[in-house]
C-alpha cells in the first residue's frame, strides 16, 4: 500500500513537471518569437510626427495658401472619467463573439441628443456592416445593422461641458467626434488610448487654459497642429481650392499608404484637398510624416527617444496667376454670375481665371457653402460651366472657310435662311466675310456651313480648335463639353442630322456646349498664329530636395494655317470693336461715360460679341459672351467673358464687352511690356484711382 502511494505521488509529480515543461516549451520555443515581439511592442512605441504642407504661390511669388500654427483639443478615452461605461456599448458592436468577425463597414451614424430631464446627453450609435459568421461548418457573410444607446455618465458629461465652454465649441459636436473615433477603434484602425481631436483651432488662450490646468479637465490634452490659411480670402478661390477632413472611405483606402507613399499615409483627423490645386496636387503638397520611436512605461509615458526620423515639408507650387489680373477679373465680375479667363496666347499661361459667385476657403470647414445653393458658389464656371458658344463659333467657320478655299465672296442677307433668322431678324444686305464677322451676320454663316463647308468639315475644324474635349488644365472637374455631329445625334435621339442642325451649329447654338476655358483656347489659337496651346495654371512644382518639376507644358496642336488666313480674321475682329457697325463698338468708343479706348490706352482690341440662348437652373436665360485678344496687332493676352442672365433679353456686346474693358484697363503694365502708349495707360490708371477704382 505504501509503495502504491509513492508510485501515485511520483506519477503526479512527473506529470505536473511534464505539463509545466511542455507549456514552457510552447511559450519559449514554439511561440517565443511572438511573445518577444509583443513585449517589444509594449515597451517600444512608434509615433508619427506632423509636417508642413507645401505652399501655393502666385506667379509673382505672393503666398496664396500656407500652413500656420494652431491648436486642437484632443480627448483620450482611457483617461476620461467613466470611460468604460462610455465606450463599452459601442465597442461591443464590433466584438460580437468568437463566431463572428466584421469584414467591412458601410455606414456609421452618430446622433447626440439631450438626455430626458436634462440629465446630460444620450448618444445613438449605429453601424451597418458585413459580418463573417460561422453557420455549422460553413462561413457566411451577413449584412447587419447594429445600434447602441449610450447614456453619457454624469462625470464625463461635466468634463465635456467644461472643455466645450473653454474651447467655445459645441459639446454635442465634440461628443460626435469622440464616438466616430470609437468607430475606428472598433475596426482596429486606432487604439483606444490614442488621442481623438474633438475641437479644432481653439485659439491660444483656450489652449493655454486647458494645457496649464490639466487636472481640471481629465482626459483632455492640447495638440499643436497646422491650420491652412488663405491670406487673399476669396481671391482665386476656385483655382486654389479648399481642404476638409478625410472621409472614412478615403481613410480606409489611404491609412497604410497614400498613392504608394507610406510616409504620406492618412490619420483619421487629417485634411485633404477638396477642390482646385489643393485637390489636383494634393499628393505633391502633402508632406511626408516623420516617425519617432520611443521607449514607454506601462502608462505609455515616454521614457526616452530611440530613433527620430524628421518630417519633410511638402512641395511648393507656383501658379501662373497674376494677382493683379486675377483681382481685376474678379472685381469686374462682382455682383454677376459668370466667368472670365485671361491667358497668354503664346504660352497658354493663365493670368486670371475668375468665377462668380465666390467663396472664402478660410471659412472651411466651419461654414462650408451650401452645395444646393442655386447660385453654386463652389461651382467653377470657367471649367465646369457648359454653355452654347453663340456667334463666337463663327470665328472657327471663318478660319475653316479661308483654309478650305471656300469663302463665299458675298451674300445678300435677307434676314432669313431656310427658316432660321439673322441676328435680331433684320436683313444686312450685301455682306462679305469681313462684314459678316463685324456685324455678326447669321445668314452668311448659315450658308457657309451648309453650302460651302458641310457638317463634316465644320466638325473637323471645331475639333482641331479643341471643342468636345478637355483642355488638360491642372484642375479637377473640368468638363469636355459637347461637339455634336450626325452620328452623335443618331445615337442620342435616333434621328437624322438636318440642315437646320447645321445652321444651329454655325452660330454656336443647338446641342453645342463649351466651357469658357475652351473658348479662351480658341481665341488664343487665332491670336498666336494657329497654335492651339494647352492652358497652364501650374507653372512649376518645387520639391523639398530642390528639384523643379514643370507640369503640363505640352499639348499644343498645330493648325498649320496659311499665312493669309488669320490677318483677315484679325482685321474683322478689330472692326467689331472699333469700326462703325461693329457689334462691340459701344464698349470701346467714346461716350459721356468713357474715353475712346485707342486714345486712352494706345492700342486697339480685337474681339467678337456673342449671345446664346440656354436653360440655366431650369429657367430660360441668355449667355452673353465677349471674346478677343489685345493688342490687336501684337497679342499679349487673350480673354473670354461669359455672363449668365436668367430671363434673357441681353446682348453680349451690351453686357460682356464692358466687363472685358474693365479687365483690360486694369491690366498691369508688365503684361503689356513694349507696347507703345505706356504713358497714356499710366494716366488712365491714375484717373481710375482718382475715380475710386482700383488699378495695379
Amino acid at each position: 500500500m505504501h509503495k502504491l502511494r509513492v508510485r501515485v505521488l511520483l506519477i503526479l509529480i512527473f506529470g505536473g513537471f511534464l505539463m509545466v515543461s511542455t507549456r514552457l516549451f510552447y511559450l519559449q520555443i514554439v511561440r517565443g518569437a511572438y511573445y518577444k515581439d509583443y513585449a517589444e511592442n509594449v515597451r517600444i512605441d512608434t509615433r508619427s510626427t506632423a509636417a508642413i504642407r507645401g505652399r501655393i504661390h502666385a506667379a509673382g511669388g505672393e503666398l496664396l495658401a500656407f500652413d500656420e500654427p494652431a491648436f486642437n483639443v484632443a480627448a483620450v478615452a482611457t483617461e476620461l472619467p467613466g470611460w468604460r461605461e462610455l465606450c463599452r456599448p459601442v465597442l461591443k458592436l464590433y466584438a460580437l463573439g468568437r463566431r463572428e468577425r466584421i469584414l467591412s463597414v458601410r455606414d456609421v451614424t452618430v446622433i447626440v441628443t439631450d438626455a430626458p430631464g436634462g440629465r446630460g446627453y444620450e448618444v445613438s450609435f449605429g453601424v451597418a456592416a458585413t459580418f463573417l459568421r460561422r453557420e455549422g461548418t460553413e462561413l457566411a457573410e451577413k449584412n447587419e445593422h447594429g445600434t447602441a444607446r449610450v447614456v453619457v455618465p454624469r462625470e464625463t458629461a461635466e468634463v465635456f461641458d467644461a472643455v466645450a465652454a473653454v474651447a467655445k465649441a459645441p459639446v454635442k459636436e465634440m461628443l460626435r467626434e469622440f464616438f466616430e473615433h470609437l468607430a475606428l477603434v472598433g475596426r482596429g484602425w486606432q487604439r483606444l488610448g490614442d488621442p481623438c481631436i474633438v475641437a479644432r483651432d481653439v485659439g491660444f488662450l483656450p489652449a493655454a487654459e486647458l494645457d496649464s490646468n490639466a487636472d481640471r479637465y481629465p482626459g483632455f490634452q492640447v495638440a499643436a497642429t497646422a491650420l491652412r490659411s488663405y491670406p487673399y480670402d476669396e481671391l482665386a478661390c476656385h483655382e486654389i481650392g479648399y481642404m476638409l477632413r478625410v472621409s472614412p472611405s478615403e481613410y480606409s483606402r489611404w491609412r497604410e499608404a497614400y498613392e504608394g507613399s507610406e510616409p504620406k499615409r492618412f490619420l483619421p483627423d487629417d485634411l485633404i484637398g477638396r477642390a482646385g490645386v489643393e485637390r489636383a496636387l494634393d499628393f505633391q503638397l502633402r508632406a511626408p510624416r516623420g516617425t519617432q520611436t520611443v521607449e514607454v512605461d506601462a502608462a505609455r509615458h515616454t521614457q526616452r527617444v530611440l530613433e527620430d526620423v524628421p518630417a519633410a515639408p511638402g512641395s511648393n507650387v507656383y501658379l501662373t496667376l497674376d494677382v493683379d489680373v486675377q483681382a481685376a477679373a474678379e472685381s469686374a465680375l462682382e455682383g454677376q454670375t459668370g466667368a472670365i479667363v485671361v491667358l497668354q496666347p503664346a504660352t497658354g499661361r493663365i493670368l486670371g481665371m475668375a468665377s462668380s459667385p465666390r467663396y472664402n476657403p478660410n471659412d472651411f470647414p466651419a461654414q462650408p457653402p451650401d452645395p444646393n445653393d442655386p447660385l453654386a458658389p463652389l461651382f467653377n464656371r470657367a471649367i465646369m460651366g457648359l454653355y452654347p458658344l453663340g456667334s463666337a463659333f463663327k470665328l472657327i467657320l471663318a478660319v475653316a472657310a479661308l483654309e478650305e478655299g471656300k469663302v463665299i465672296p458675298h451674300i445678300e442677307c435677307t434676314g432669313e435662311y431656310i427658316g432660321h433668322h439673322c441676328i435680331d431678324g433684320k436683313p444686312h444686305g450685301s455682306v462679305d466675310l469681313h462684314d459678316a464677322i463685324k456685324r455678326s451676320c447669321n445668314c452668311y454663316f448659315y450658308r457657309t456651313a451648309n453650302e460651302a463647308l458641310g457638317i463634316k468639315t465644320v466638325v473637323r475644324w471645331a475639333s482641331l480648335f479643341g471643342l468636345g474635349q478637355c483642355t488638360g488644365v491642372s484642375l479637377p472637374g473640368e468638363k469636355p463639353g459637347l461637339l455634336p455631329n450626325p452620328s452623335w445625334k443618331y445615337r442620342r435621339f435616333k434621328e437624322s442630322w438636318y440642315r437646320g442642325d447645321t445652321c444651329n451649329l454655325a452660330i454656336g447654338q443647338g446641342y453645342l456646349q463649351v466651357t469658357p476655358l475652351q473658348a479662351a483656347r480658341i481665341v488664343a489659337a487665332i491670336a498666336n498664329g494657329g497654335h492651339a496651346v494647352q492652358p497652364r495654371l501650374v507653372d512649376r512644382i518645387v520639391h523639398a530636395d530642390g528639384t523643379v518639376e514643370k507640369p503640363g507644358t505640352g499639348g499644343t496642336v498645330e493648325l498649320h494655317l496659311h499665312p493669309g488666313t488669320l490677318p483677315q480674321v484679325h482685321a474683322a475682329m478689330r472692326a467689331v470693336c472699333h469700326d462703325y457697325g461693329g457689334t462691340g463698338r459701344r464698349a470701346w468708343a467714346r461716350s459721356e461715360e468713357q474715353p475712346d479706348w485707342i486714345e486712352d490706352q494706345g492700342y486697339a482690341v480685337a474681339g467678337k460679341t456673342s449671345t446664346a440662348d440656354a436653360i440655366i437652373r431650369g429657367k430660360q436665360a441668355t449667355i452673353g459672351w465677349f471674346v478677343g485678344f489685345a493688342p490687336a496687332d501684337d497679342p499679349r493676352v487673350a480673354f473670354v467673358v461669359t455672363l449668365e442672365h436668367v430671363g434673357g433679353g441681353v446682348h453680349g456686346g451690351e453686357v460682356a464687352a464692358p466687363v472685358a474693358r474693365r479687365v483690360l484697363e486694369r491690366l498691369p503694365e508688365r503684361c503689356l511690356a513694349g507696347v507703345p502708349g505706356s504713358d497714356r495707360r499710366q494716366r488712365a490708371r491714375e484717373r481710375l484711382l482718382a475715380q475710386g477704382g482700383k488699378a495695379p
